[in-house]
């Protein structure tokens, strides 16, 4: 493979993106760096200034207005930014393959959902149109697990918490957090600002989108597994957000159509790639999760005596492996195009 590659990020100011910058750094294709030729670090808004270090170059923020696509190989839209369908139509008309994890893409219906180790059969067909679909990073940790399960059990239900770091909210939610707690520590009174309650040392449920507002955040994740799973199964999804700065925490609550066995689970999980199972003797937290590639499972349990039933808990940084998913896409992609 002699050719390279350029990749704008879109929203590289952010958490997100910087995230995405990084994995190009150190993921590897085929034992070896990417053959990435030049990164375009696209601001979300036109008024953004600053730079992003890549590969000890440093590389000035560019405005979407003054985005050119037209030597431009693939953009990338970071897990949880806003979608830009403008900028998407200026890149695919300029020739540009498109890797989409904007908020609610992998659900809006236009095209099925990409992901490496998923469905790369789906590749070829949706390579026509240059638009790849990508779960949201909330899910994303979630869905070789929830996928193996339903291959081989036929899931019914699926009960899912989610317990989000305030890095989902952005750089300024981690900021918050950093401010507030410093506050509090002192003895000093905390208002919660941006948000809708105070961060540091609180949880908070996700409130339900009103008429006319942007879908939730649950109601999103439930929409992507329903489309990725099946539309037949019962899903309910729960969203709080807890103060730590990265890393997510699940309670995973399923039936099953078939009995399961839990040392068969946990035999059958731990042969997924990157995925830790834990004997029980020592739970995972996101602590352990914090800047790895990592799933970490553990407390494997069954509470009723038919044997369809399942619940774990699970840690992981979706930060992390959002950008771990999009840059396995970029190369599954390289490969393809080189055919």
């Amino acid at each position: 493979m002699n050719r390279t590659y350029n990749i704008a990020i879109y929203a590289a100011d952010t958490l997100a993106g910087e995230a995405l910058v990084r994995q190009l750094e150190e993921q590897l294709f085929d034992g070896k760096p990417l053959p990435v030729m030049s990164l375009h670090p696209l601001c979300e808004s036109s008024h953004s200034s600053g730079s992003v270090e890549f590969h000890g170059e440093t590389l000035e923020f560019i405005s979407v207005d003054d985005a050119d696509f037209s030597s431009t190989d693939f953009l990338v839209m970071p897990a949880g930014c806003n979608r830009n369908a403008e900028l998407m139509t200026r890149a695919i008309e300029g020739g540009c393959a498109i890797i989409d994890a904007s908020r609610g893409a992998a659900s809006q219906g236009y095209t099925l959902p990409v992901m490496a180790g998923l469905n790369e059969y789906f590749i070829d067909e949706a390579a026509d149109n240059r638009y790849f679909a990508v779960p949201g990073s909330a899910i994303a940790s979630l869905l070789p697990v929830l996928q193996k399960l339903n291959q081989q059990f036929s899931l019914s239900r699926i009960n899912l918490v989610i317990m989000q770091p305030v890095a989902s909210l952005g750089k300024k939610g981690v900021d918050a957090l950093r401010q507030q707690t410093i506050e509090l520590l002192n003895g000093k009174p905390v208002e919660p600002g941006d948000f809708s309650s105070r961060l540091a040392y609180n949880l908070i449920p996700e409130k339900e989108a009103g008429e006319g507002k942007e879908i939730s955040n649950e109601a999103s994740i439930r929409n992507e597994l329903l489309v990725i799973l099946g539309e037949e199964l019962d899903i309910r999804v729960t969203c709080i957000t807890a103060p730590v700065f990265f890393g997510d925490s699940y309670i995973i609550d399923l039936d099953t159509v078939q009995p399961v066995d839990i040392q068969e689970i946990q035999s059958l999980l731990s042969e997924l790639p990157h995925v830790s199972v834990s004997d029980g003797s020592d739970l995972p937290t996101v602590e352990d999760a914090a800047g790895s590639d990592q799933l970490h499972i553990g407390k494997i349990q069954q509470k009723s005596d038919y044997g369809t039933d399942l619940s774990f808990w699970l840690v992981a940084d979706s930060l992390k492996r959002g950008a771990v998913h999009a840059v396995e896409l970029i190369g599954l992609l390289i490969k393809d195009f080189a055919k």
